[in-house]
Formats: structure tokens, sequence, C-alpha cells
């Protein structure tokens, strides 16, 4: 898989002279996932970084879908950078259903629920992650100076699981049909922010449901009746149910 460096700022010399003159870039501003942010998958949470294409993966609005690409980045950022649009932001463990704290690229469009609001309107809306900046005590800032990132494409626009039920918008990169989403502009995206601010609580960003840790099963599962004259167990007299045990990476 090519590997590509993506900065945020970059040195140049003029001639001779022995002082850098400081430019910035605009290559860090960018989606994905960063490295150790765990994907709901068809077995379980998985971190982003063990995706492989062909693996199916647990969307909101269209069950399992099969990653068709999945590349990954390596993000330098330099020591001197502290503008919100070119950091990641920090979502502190606990602060909607995450166990963890969870670190999001400032481009990752993410999915917030309208309903939630209480502003008589319905639906979804994709901002960028940047815009939570400064909401609660979500922060902009860097996990190490140099880190990586995957970003994970479908057939068509999705949004995934990832850990603590947030809803990570995935565009099919020109590889699908028409965004199915609606991608809130600035003007809409500074009042939907203003209104998560004043309600204070990002959980409108979460699905409960896409926060639960084991994995769900692609087939529907049947009561099986036992054969003539077997009892079911279960109750007294009757052999015990099998009891069914999580694995530890399954919890969040």
């Amino acid at each position: 898989m090519l590997e590509l460096v993506s900065v945020s700022g970059y040195s140049k010399r003029e001639g001779q002279g022995p002082q850098p003159v400081q430019e910035s870039a605009v290559s860090v501003r960018r989606g994905g996932l960063l490295h150790g942010t765990r994907v709901a998958t068809t077995s379980g949470w998985k971190p982003v970084e063990n995706l492989v294409t062909g693996e199916l993966v647990r969307t909101l609005d269209h069950g399992f879908r099969e990653l068709r690409r999945v590349c990954a980045d390596s993000v330098v950022v330099p020591g001197g950078e502290r503008r919100p649009e070119y950091l990641p932001v920090l979502v502190p463990a606990r602060a909607a259903y995450n166990g963890r704290p969870v670190w999001l690229m400032p481009e990752q469009g993410m999915a917030l629920d309208q309903t939630k609001l209480d502003l008589g309107i319905e639906g979804l809306s994709i901002v960028p992650a940047r815009m939570l900046s400064g909401v609660g005590n979500l922060r902009s800032n860097t996990p190490a100076q140099t880190f990586d990132v995957t970003s994970l494409y479908f057939d068509q626009d999705e949004i995934v699981f990832i850990e603590g039920g947030f809803q990570a918008y995935c565009p099919a990169g020109g590889m699908g049909p028409v965004c199915t989403y609606e991608v809130a502009d600035q003007e809409d995206a500074d009042l939907l922010i203003e209104a998560v601010a004043m309600k204070g609580d990002i959980s409108v960003f979460a699905n409960p449901l896409g926060a639960l840790p084991a994995p769900i099963p692609q087939e529907p599962i049947f009561p099986i009746r036992p054969p003539k004259g077997m009892r079911r167990p279960g109750r007294p007299g009757r052999p015990n149910a099998p009891i069914l045990f999580l694995r530890s990476d399954w919890r969040i």
C-alpha cells in the first residue's frame, strides 16, 4: 500500500540564508480515522488500522457493507501549530457513550441527529469535527507530532460506527453515486453547533445502539424446536442453557 505524508507546515530556505521561512500547506485539513480508533465490524470492534479491503463494516442505514478501498496516511504536525482547523479534536472519555478518549481529524465528517436538538428539524446533517472544538470539554490538540490516519471507502457514501457510537461519515470518493446525506454549509453548521453547545450534550453525534460492544450476526437467528420427546433447557430439571461470554476486545 502506498503511504502518503501530509504536513501542515514546511520550511523553505531563501538562497543561502541560515533562517528558514515558515510557510503553510492545507493538506493536513482532511478526514479519516486516527489509528487506534475502533470501528464496528461483523467480528466486533476492530482498530481501523487492522481493516482490509473486503471486510464488512457496520453502517447506519445499510447494514454491513464491504470495504472497497482502505488508504493509510502519515500526518506530520509542526510543534508550533496551534490553528484549530489544522489539529485533531480530542473527545474526552464518557463525553457521550465512549469509555475512553477519541480523536477526530478536523475535516472528518460527523453525522449529527438534528431530531435530538429539539429544533423542529429531523434527519441527519454532516458537519466537520473541527467545529466541535470548544464545545464543552472538547479541544483541538494533537496526539503526537506524527501520527497515522486511515480513510475508508465504500461503493456509496456511508455512515459507520466508531467507538462510543459516534457516527463517522465516509464519502464514496467518486466511486459511487451522488451523496445521499445532507452536508451542512458553513452557516447551517454554525447554527447546529451553537445549538449543541447550548444543549451541552454531544451525544447528538452518537447512537447508543451503535456503541454496543458485541458483534451483530448477519444472518437472522430463529429458535430451534427440539426433537419430539426431548426437553427444552432453562427450566428446573432440564439442562442448563449455554452461557455467552464476550471477549474483552469487544468491550468499549
